[in-house]
């Protein structure tokens, strides 16, 4: 990314994402002069933002959905005000995420992030612009605002995105492109899947159930929960490698595919460690 003072309009549409309201006339003087001349029309895109992790993951979105209309209708009514064609609508919960679904609809020439800083930020404002460089192939200019009633441009900047047949390794070309975090977690997955099914199978066959003194089939509870422990990570695995391929295949990089991504990786190797903890207390 690289610091920018201004930009120049590539002509034709323009996509602005509010995550604060446009008022006062320093932020909408500098968003009128970062969007430039060339440009005839505006659409305008207010996230529905929610406060914490959990509402964002489980897509509780209503109470979000009246101040992301207010913030819309705000800042439609100072574009039109200067004279600018604009529309808009509310959108997802995730910035990266209506911003990607604005591109397909609206096929904007380059896009404006209003937002705050990261640590003034709502949940998914974290880290924004370091995602749209690293997903989105339009070029973003993010202005950093403050909190305040009239709020102030605190920085300009602007994501340097990657062509989308350069952001990642791929085997041939009817396959997507894979980031070095999604070729981890295939690693990951299918290695700690294939572990856990070993723990889990020698589990079994060293259980008292397999020998003659005692009754067949039983198992003792360590043996039982390492058996448990492999199948639902063997489930989460795959729901993360096929779902990596369908994310990929058309390009959404989402909610969903970040959580995915985050319980394979993340939730594997805590499988492994705990079940070979079980297999010391059998």
């Amino acid at each position: 990314m690289t610091d920018a003072s201004s930009t120049n309009g590539s002509g034709g549409r323009a996509l602005v994402v509010v995550n604060e309201r446009v008022s006062g006339e320093e932020l909408r003087d500098s968003l009128l002069a970062h969007l430039g001349d060339g440009i005839s029309r505006v659409f305008v895109v207010a996230p529905a933002l929610v406060d914490s992790a959990l509402k964002h993951t489980m897509g509780d979105v209503d109470d979000a959905i009246g101040p992301a209309r207010e913030r819309l209708e705000g800042a439609l009514e100072e574009l039109r005000k200067a004279g600018v064609e604009a529309d808009g609508e509310v959108g997802d919960s995730d910035p990266i995420q209506a911003i990607s679904d604005e591109i397909v609809k609206f096929h904007p020439e380059q896009v404006v992030v209003v937002a705050h800083r990261d640590e003034d930020g709502e949940f998914a404002e974290k880290g924004l612009l370091e995602q749209a460089e690293r997903d989105l192939e339009l070029p973003v200019l993010e202005l950093v605002v403050s909190r305040d009633d009239d709020p102030h441009v605190l920085d300009v900047k602007t994501s340097e995105p990657v062509a989308g047949r350069d952001k990642g390794w791929r085997p041939s070309y009817n396959w997507p492109p894979l980031s070095g975090r999604d070729i981890a977690g295939i690693f990951v997955a299918i290695l700690g899947t294939l572990l856990l099914g070993f723990l889990a199978a020698e589990c079994v066959g060293h259980s008292p159930g397999n020998g003659n003194d005692n009754e067949e089939g039983r198992l003792g509870a360590a043996c039982a929960a390492r058996m448990l422990i492999a199948l639902a990570l063997a489930l989460v695995n795959l729901a993360h490698v096929v779902g990596l391929f369908l994310f990929q295949s058309v390009r959404y990089e989402g909610t969903f595919s970040r959580f995915f991504a985050r319980l394979s990786l993340i939730g594997t190797p805590v499988a492994v460690a705990i079940s070979l903890l079980l297999g010391l207390a059998m």
